[in-house]
């Protein structure tokens, strides 16, 4: 992938040079896809596509030679590279911190598409720098954009930021004949060679060592977003903020919500921790909605202080808002006076809408030592319940394929999960959850780069009475970390899912495995 920042500036890729075009007004990405996007960087006076205005922030494909301009700035397509040719390549992969790379790291010093690994139709793997901070192999710094051979045991470092290989979905030559043995072992078992698995899988069962590896500690960055139900100037008003960003302050010590749209405020992500279970061979994860949307779990607390902190803005900075995005519409003749204070007041009395948007997604592997963020694996949301009552969701890892030593110890089985939750008997059946209390989820925030090796709580618990449609109630003391730990019977069978519990008693819950059954039926990978 390339990024071309278009714009005024002399150190953008494609100079303009014009007054009605921005310093940084629009970015053209080149996918290793043939595809390619365009993005308004929220340029005073507008990108536009065949003389149509598109929304700042809102990449759109485009394809070559359609008519583009920057203000009153054409495009010249001859400025723009021809796509590369790949041929002689089998695989392509993107590294960066954008979420469209098949490997995704995070950090300051890392470029938005920082680097790309392509493998050779004769199984020699390359790396091609393209970034402002560099990348080095083995301790050498590689010249940009010029292939560069890499093994699978090479240390890869991106704009400081260390590259787990092993990691990542890149098919690397030396797994072909792994795959031929892993043929010929599983012949062999079939032939009556088992003892060992016999002792590995008693009766048939997963081992809890192997479901303990299957379970993985999700760790999540956000941001919090909220839209004006009624606000008359969004499309209309050019730069007017469709969606308002709420975070944390940079440098701040503790949880504080701030607004960082129109105000100048450095606002960094909202960091939390959870628990979810792998459920197939394809990177495909069980655990709770509100892991998946956390945003959709907003304290009333936290809602009223987004609600006081948005009116006091309005009131404040009303001049401001005045002179630097109604004025400029009201001289042009697209707004009138009255409307622009009429509006104003439309907006102070609108709903709010709250969602939010990832920063970054990921989870660590039990056993993994957590010396960066690349150690963790990056992953996206499948589906989630869009249901409070039904507190289920499913992730899937961006490799699309679950690392090869869970596979062969054993996931758990969603496709026999016992769904008929009133079969489950109150002080009888015993169970057992697995997952990441808070002392272990907080650690993982905080103690990145230091090493920490992740380790899962197992506890053995009983259900406290007959469970209704959605959930049942489970004797265990549930923390923080815990939400989306999955709940097995004695058979090692998926019956739950944590997902909360009052605080301070040994009373929590569980949300129904049918839930999930029935999404990753629907939403789950086909081959």
């Amino acid at each position: 992938m390339k990024l071309l920042k278009i714009g005024r500036d002399a150190s953008c890729d494609i100079v303009l040079h014009s007054e009605k075009v921005s310093s940084l007004h629009a970015e053209i990405t080149l996918m290793n896809s043939g595809d390619i996007l365009l993005e308004d960087k929220g340029s005073r006076n507008g990108t536009f596509i065949q003389n149509q205005a598109i929304k700042p922030g809102k990449p759109v494909n485009v394809r070559r030679g359609d008519a583009i301009r920057f203000g009153d700035v054409e495009l010249q397509w001859s400025q723009i590279p021809m796509p590369e040719d790949n041929s002689a390549y089998k695989a392509i992969y993107g590294i960066g911190s954008h979420f469209n790379n098949d490997i995704q790291i995070s950090g300051g010093t890392v470029s938005r598409y920082h680097a790309t690994i392509k493998v050779g139709r004769d199984n020699k793997v390359y790396i091609i720098d393209h970034s402002k901070n560099g990348t080095t192999v083995d301790g050498q710094k590689i010249t940009p954009n010029n292939p560069y051979r890499i093994k699978k045991s090479s240390s890869v470092v991106c704009g400081g930021v260390p590259v787990n290989l092993k990691a990542t979905p890149i098919q690397w030559p030396s797994q072909a004949w792994k795959t031929i043995l892993g043929a010929a072992a599983a012949v062999l078992i079939l032939f009556g060679v088992g003892f060992g698995v016999y002792k590995m899988f008693p009766s048939g069962k997963t081992n809890m060592k192997s479901l303990q590896n299957a379970t993985a500690c999700v760790l999540g960055q956000y941001y919090i977003e909220i839209k004006y139900k009624d606000d008359p100037f969004v499309g209309r008003i050019q730069n007017w903020p469709e969606t308002w960003k709420f975070g944390i302050p940079k440098g701040a010590t503790e949880y504080k919500l701030a607004l960082g749209t129109l105000t100048g405020i450095d606002i960094t992500p909202i960091s939390y921790t959870g628990t979810a279970f792998f459920i197939s061979e394809d990177g495909e994860m069980g655990t709770n909605r509100h892991i998946a949307c956390p945003w959709a779990e907003l304290s009333n607390d936290d809602k009223d202080a987004i609600r006081q902190t948005m009116e006091k803005f309005l009131v404040d900075r009303q001049q401001y808002l005045i002179n630097n995005y109604l004025n400029p519409a009201i001289n042009a003749g697209d707004l009138s006076q009255n409307d622009a204070v009429a509006w104003l007041s439309r907006v102070q009395k609108s709903e709010i809408e709250f969602s939010g948007s990832f920063e970054y997604l990921g989870v660590a592997l039990t056993g993994t030592n957590i010396t960066s963020i690349a150690d963790l694996h990056a992953c996206q949301v499948i589906a989630e319940s869009g249901d409070p009552e039904v507190d289920v969701a499913m992730l899937r890892l961006n490799s699309k394929k679950t690392p090869e030593d869970i596979v062969k110890g054993g996931f758990f089985d969603i496709e026999n999960a016992r769904t008929d939750e009133m079969s489950i008997i109150p002080q009888e059946d015993e169970l057992t959850t697995i997952g990441y209390p808070v002392q272990f989820g907080i650690s993982l925030v905080d103690k990145i780069g230091k090493g920490v090796e992740l380790s899962p709580t197992v506890h053995r618990t009983y259900i406290s009475k007959t469970p209704n449609e959605h959930q049942f109630q489970i004797q265990s003391n549930v923390v923080g970390g815990q939400s989306g730990s999955p709940i097995i019977d004695k058979d090692r069978r998926l019956v739950g899912i944590v997902w909360g519990s009052h605080r301070g008693t040994e009373v929590a819950y569980g949300a129904n495995i049918k839930f999930l059954k029935e999404m990753y039926d629907k939403y789950k990978a086909r081959k």
